[in-house]
């Protein structure tokens, strides 16, 4: 599984964030289970997390082997982020998140 523990590049390579922020959150996951139940998981995830987000679509790859979920999220600080990134690696089938 790919894992992006920083979605908005190298600490010393990009200007510190300024929190809140509001971004799409992209997330790739297999296409062994229904995308409802994805879908569900990724929002239970950003719950538990105490995100605020909006699903924005979701798209199957061109041979069906992936699906991707996009959702508008806001993050109020780095600490929530972390948590929420640990958090999606532990998503059945994912196989990476920006």
């Amino acid at each position: 599984m790919n894992f992006n523990p920083r979605p908005f590049g190298k600490d010393n390579d990009e200007k510190k964030l300024d929190f809140p922020i509001n971004y799409d959150l992209k997330v790739i996951l297999e296409t062994d289970k229904e995308i409802n139940i994805q879908q569900r998981n990724l929002e239970l995830v950003l719950e538990d997390a105490d995100v605020n987000y909006d699903f924005v679509k979701s798209q199957h790859s061109s041979k069906g082997n992936f699906v991707s979920l996009t959702m508008n999220i806001t993050l109020l600080d780095k600490d929530q982020m972390g948590y929420l990134y640990h958090r999606l690696k532990l998503l059945p089938g994912i196989k990476f998140a920006v």
